[in-house]
C-alpha cells in the first residue's frame, strides 16, 4: 500500500499538481490506483510510439528505395531521400543540395506515375 502512495504522490510532484498541505493517508485507495492505471497506460503509450516509429521508417526506407530505382534508367544525380520529420527530399547529388521537399503522401501518389512514365519510355514494368 505504500509503494502505491509513494508511485501516486511521486507522479503527482512530477504533474506538479501535489498538494502541499494534504497528508498521504488522506488519499483514497481509489485515487492512488487511477495514478498507477495512468501512469501504466502511459508508458504502454511511449511503447507503441516507438514502435509505430520504427515501422514507419521500415516504411520509409522501402518507399526511398522504390522512388530511387523508378530513377535508375533515366542516368540522372537526382535521388530521394527523407529526414526525421518524415519528408521525402530530392537531393542533387552533384551539387548535394536538396531540390525540393514534399510530405510522404506525396511520394506515395509519386511512386506509381513515375514507375508508369519508366514503363512507357522504355518499354519495361516499371
Amino acid at each position: 500500500m505504500e509503494i502505491l502512495q509513494s508511485a501516486a504522490k511521486l507522479q503527482q510532484v512530477q504533474m506538479g499538481t501535489a498538494k502541499v498541505t494534504e497528508a498521504p493517508a488522506q488519499q483514497s485507495v481509489q485515487q492512488l490506483q487511477k495514478a498507477q492505471i495512468s501512469q501504466d497506460k502511459a508508458s504502454e503509450a511511449n511503447t507503441e510510439a516507438k514502435t509505430v516509429k520504427a515501422s514507419s521508417q521500415k516504411e520509409m526506407d522501402d518507399l526511398i528505395s522504390k522512388l530511387n530505382k523508378s530513377l535508375d534508367p533515366f542516368s540522372t544525380s537526382l535521388r530521394f531521400g527523407y529526414d526525421d520529420s518524415f519528408y521525402v527530399s530530392v537531393i542533387d547529388t552533384q551539387r548535394n543540395a536538396v531540390l525540393r521537399r514534399f510530405p510522404v503522401e506525396q511520394a506515395e501518389q509519386l511512386l506509381p506515375k513515375m514507375q508508369e512514365v519508366t514503363g512507357i519510355l522504355f518499354d519495361i514494368k516499371g
